[in-house]
């Protein structure tokens, strides 16, 4: 029973690397100005570990979006249609479609300088 627990739990976390190197992914080609679909499913960034998208209004620039309530089995990129920016609609009712930014991380994985990770690597060597 011990190793079907070991199995599974070694599953899921290669499956929430694959979740996360997707999300990764996705941000990569927003950031060089790729077709925003496919993109992940929501449920699958949460499952990677993440669990924000960062948007902004095409108009006036602004983050502060009309917040939805989306089935998390849809992809990523389908939230566009759903979303509007807040002051754009206040100051003149229009509804401007959103730039969908990346899908970003509330705990952010901090590098080590390269220089900390060849220290750490001689010191795990010697024992």
């Amino acid at each position: 029973m011990r190793q079907v627990a070991d199995a599974h739990a070694a599953a899921d976390a290669q499956l929430r690397q694959a979740h996360f190197l997707s999300c990764e992914e996705w941000n990569a080609r927003q950031f060089i100005g790729g077709d925003a679909a496919p993109s992940p499913t929501i449920a699958d960034a949460i499952h990677g570990g993440v669990e924000m998208l960062e948007v902004r209004c095409r108009r006036c620039g602004h983050t502060d979006l009309v917040l939805v309530i989306w089935p998390r089995d849809r992809q990523v990129h389908t939230l566009e249609r759903a979303l509007g920016c807040r002051p754009c609609r206040a100051s003149g009712g229009l509804r401007t479609r959103p730039e969908l930014v990346a899908l970003r991380s509330r705990h952010p994985i901090e590098p080590e300088p390269p220089a900390a990770a060849a220290r750490a690597g001689r010191r795990a060597a010697r024992g």
